[in-house]
């Protein structure tokens, strides 16, 4: 079964191929039965697989092989990012092969992107200013992207004055948001507790192992949904401000480019259809119905201007990083 499987999609991919990862994500089957099943299909001489860098290895069909490029896109697994069905669209127009993966959080994302495991990727402005510094500008910050879609939930049934410990992700826009909350609100003693997975911080409000986190849609839709109660969105914090930008690596000038006009394209929509909707649910695993109306909560901006940087980081205390972190800014 998981033979035909891979034979079927790697046939769909044609000259693009995938990568192995991929194609594992793609049908359902782990990695390590897809990689039985690869060394198999590579011994009868079904399939054709080279190692590309750090990426892994791309795979084909016998007869497809091709030196087609390959962009590898990161996006935090959030509904902040439906217009990237049309940036690939655009892209695989221009002769590209266009590989997405999904991140629970933006470390692990900005950590691929730096170490070359992807060539660009949608992560909170604020975690890319910390790797920005930390790995002395090895990328670019495209200023485009979304603003809010985030909110500060309280477990149902609870209130401010019983709240003892709080979730959030680590170096990101929803703890900006959430320490100021808490600050706000004179709650300066409450317990944070950093998750690398919104479905586990998700898990932790159901069990009141924490009274209130700070997370991005569609996760707060959900959690409306169970009766837990929206107390603060980030926009009352940050204002219509950049949330997640796209960071690219060590692509080519012309890569670039290519990659910037894509964008601006797929952005100018800032609207996006029911079907949109529908397949990014597809692709997160998630109720169709509750991402369409998450994704109203996003504002979608082909482009953001230097001073919309540079208030976004007053606002989170980082106005100067500003001097530096303009030197890798990209507008499109």
């Amino acid at each position: 079964m998981a033979e035909e499987a891979i034979i079927r999609f790697l046939s769909s991919k044609k000259v693009k191929g995938a990568y192995q990862s991929e194609i594992a994500s793609s049908i359902g089957f782990s990695n390590s039965t897809v990689s039985y099943f690869l060394s198999k299909l590579e011994d009868k001489g079904t399939i054709t697989r080279s190692r590309n860098g750090k990426s892994g290895y791309r795979v084909w069909l016998k007869g497809f092989e091709s030196n087609t490029a390959m962009l590898r896109f990161g996006f935090v697994r959030a509904s902040e990012y439906p217009f990237i069905f049309d940036l690939k669209a655009k892209l695989e127009s221009e002769g590209y092969g266009v590989y997405l993966k999904p991140y629970n959080d933006g470390i692990s994302l900005m950590k691929d992107l730096v170490s070359g495991k992807i060539d660009a990727g949608f992560s909170p402005l604020v975690t890319q200013v910390v790797f920005y510094a930390a790995f002395r500008g090895c990328f670019n910050i495209v200023a485009s992207g979304a603003s809010g879609g985030g909110s500060i939930m309280l477990r149902r049934g609870s209130t401010l004055n019983e709240v003892k410990a709080a979730g959030s992700t680590l170096a990101s826009t929803m703890e900006v948001c959430l320490r100021a909350y808490l600050n706000e609100n004179g709650l300066n003693d409450v317990k944070v507790t950093h998750f690398s997975d919104p479905e586990d911080m998700v898990r932790a409000l159901e069990r009141g192992t924490v009274e209130i986190v700070s997370i991005w849609e569609p996760y707060c839709t959900i959690l409306e949904a169970q009766g837990h109660r929206r107390i603060a969105r980030f926009s009352d914090y940050l204002g219509d401000v950049p949330c997640c930008l796209m960071a690219i690596g060590q692509l080519s000038h012309n890569q670039i480019h290519d990659v910037f006009m894509a964008l601006r394209d797929a952005l100018s929509k800032r609207s996006y259809s029911s079907e949109v909707a529908d397949r990014l649910s597809k692709f997160l695993k998630l109720d169709a119905k509750i991402v369409e109306k998450s994704i109203e909560e996003y504002t979608f901006h082909p482009e953001y201007t230097f001073n919309d940087i540079t208030n976004y980081l007053k606002r989170i205390g980082l106005e100067a990083a500003c001097s530096w972190i303009f030197k890798g800014l990209k507008r499109i």
